[in-house]
């Protein structure tokens, strides 16, 4: 056990200790009587100025002085420890004699935890053998007060403790209360955990900050309720907490304050808060603002990128988008960025994204540096959203595979059509989707060498304005009125006509989706188009 356990289960109130003494050190009790060879973590107690005198001894001395330390504390001898407690030397002497037996306790307790971690393949599991160990409910959050897991049954009076285990954070006002309290101060001083009193509801609670690489991972707290805790269950709960930091570590949800990624923005991408009240509550927490439009960015590159690179990358990112939130997804960098409010009755936040990406010359630089571009979901305003769009990013990363260094950035609006049709499982989902007037029209252009179709797209591009359709297709304006005339007589389509300017305008850029497949051709369709129509040809 740790010396500061020791001193905690003597009840020591009040103590001072001489060079070469650390607190943390792993120590052995042994009793007063048979002094024990030199072993440098052996500890003895002995009584105010009676030590004995041998010189062979190089473990620790606790000196008992009394109830209290002396107004002056001359010379303390090395390796001693002056102490002082309200209990007698008696009791004092029967509670070290005690220590043996808890060392041995201890040490079985750790080993116990130690198969815990062992055998858990994730944070819930882990917690729930903990709990089992330790005797008390408990709770493990992160970085960002998210609830990474909690085991035991918490009191029905504790509706606060609760709404945090249902929501999966821990509320504002919670740690803005220990915050207040100073209860997190002294833990994160103490370097260990402490007991502390919920005046509110009499009850005693554990707090412990859990670290990796002196990095602050988040807490271990635990509710004193089915049994007592001890100087001792400190010092397991410590352990446990390290424990839990390598889970953390490993399955990278520390939170975005230890650098693994936001796990607001995890919750929000998986849909796994509750409703948009959660979804906002839980942004609030965070650096990014609420009643904004968003957009959702996922950097790919040719290659893979180790998880520290991404990292890296990350925060250069973060630099780049002062309101921005990263988390890693499959080994892959995602980001959702807000691009400031609304202000106008209509839909400008291609514009405004296009602009904010694209003008940010750390983030591009960024891509470039590192071989990577970025798809771009549409922006959206109701975090509810959120998920749906990050669904678009993968279809669209599936649909467009080629990206040119001068153009990284893809955005989704760009290529809706093509990520529409690559949706479609089925020839028949696409064929319901095509006029089959337009598709008449594409195949006739193809067999004859003809340019109906590149016409009629002229047209709808150019509403009302026959010379700059005729200009944009290089014939004379003649020609062009031939060319619309003829796809009235040969296909039905009156390009005048609202209903079939629709038609060109939607089959067409389905057409464009489909990379220029020929329709009905089976063997330049895609495998499960090809499937479907099987029976058929």
């Amino acid at each position: 056990m740790k010396l500061r356990t020791a001193l905690g289960e003597l009840k020591v109130t009040n103590h001072v200790e001489g060079r070469g003494v650390d607190l943390e050190s792993e120590v052995i009790a042994i009793p007063r009587e048979g002094i024990a060879p030199s072993v440098p973590e052996m500890v003895r107690l002995v009584p105010k100025g009676n030590c004995p005198e041998d010189d062979d001894y190089q473990g620790i001395t606790l000196e008992y002085v009394g109830q209290s330390l002396p107004d002056v504390v001359s010379r303390i001898p090395e390796r001693f420890v002056l102490v002082a407690t309200d209990v007698s030397w008696e009791e004092l002497e029967s509670s070290f004699s005690l220590l043996p037996k808890l060392h041995v306790y201890l040490d079985l307790q750790r080993k116990k935890l130690f198969n815990a971690f062992q055998t858990s393949y994730d944070i819930q599991r882990f917690a729930d053998k903990a709990c089992e160990i330790l005797g008390n409910p408990l709770m493990i959050i992160n970085s960002d007060r998210r609830l990474l897991a909690s085991a035991g049954e918490f009191p029905e009076n504790r509706a606060d403790v609760l709404e945090e285990i249902n929501q999966g954070y821990v509320s504002e006002e919670v740690n803005v209360e220990l915050e207040a309290a100073g209860i997190l101060d002294d833990v994160r001083h103490a370097g260990h955990s402490i007991i502390s009193e919920n005046e509110r509801f009499g009850q005693r609670w554990v707090t412990s900050v859990i670290s990796f690489h002196h990095m602050e991972m988040g807490r271990f707290d635990m509710l004193e309720l089915n049994r007592t805790v001890r100087d001792s269950d400190l010092e397991l709960i410590d352990f446990a907490g390290s424990l839990a930091a390598i889970l953390i570590d490993k399955l990278g949800v520390a939170g975005k304050r230890a650098g693994s990624g936001s796990s607001v923005l995890d919750d929000i991408l998986s849909n796994s808060l509750a409703n948009e009240k959660t979804m906002r509550a839980q942004l609030a927490l965070s650096s990014m603002p609420l009643d904004d439009t968003y957009t959702i960015i996922q950097l790919a590159g040719d290659r893979d990128i180790p998880r520290a690179h991404l990292q890296r990358i990350a925060s250069r990112v973060g630099n780049a988008f002062r309101n921005s939130l990263w988390t890693l997804n499959d080994n892959k960098l995602v980001v959702m960025v807000a691009l400031g409010q609304r202000t106008t009755a209509g839909w400008d936040a291609y514009g405004r994204a296009e602009r904010v990406l694209g003008q940010r010359k750390e983030f591009v630089n960024t891509l470039e540096r590192n071989g990577l571009h970025a798809y771009v979901c549409e922006p959206f305003e109701q975090l509810g959203l959120a998920s749906a769009r990050f669904d678009q990013i993968a279809a669209l990363s599936s649909v467009v595979t080629v990206v040119t260094p001068d153009q990284p950035i893809v955005y989704f609006w760009h290529h809706r059509y093509e990520v529409i049709t690559s949706i479609a499982q089925t020839f028949g989902e696409i064929d319901m989707m095509l006029d089959k007037r337009v598709v008449a029209m594409s195949l006739y252009d193809q067999e004859h060498g003809t340019a109906y179709l590149e016409t009629a797209c002229c047209t709808v591009d150019f509403p009302g304005s026959p010379a700059e359709a005729a200009k944009a297709l290089n014939v004379h304006r003649n020609t062009y009125f031939y060319r619309v005339n003829k796809i009235m007589e040969l296909f039905f389509l009156n390009l005048r006509n609202g209903e079939d300017r629709l038609a060109v305008a939607f089959s067409t850029r389905m057409l464009k989706g489909m990379g220029g497949t020929v329709l009905y051709d089976v063997d330049h369709m895609p495998e499960a188009w090809r499937r479907s129509v099987g029976r058929r040809h």
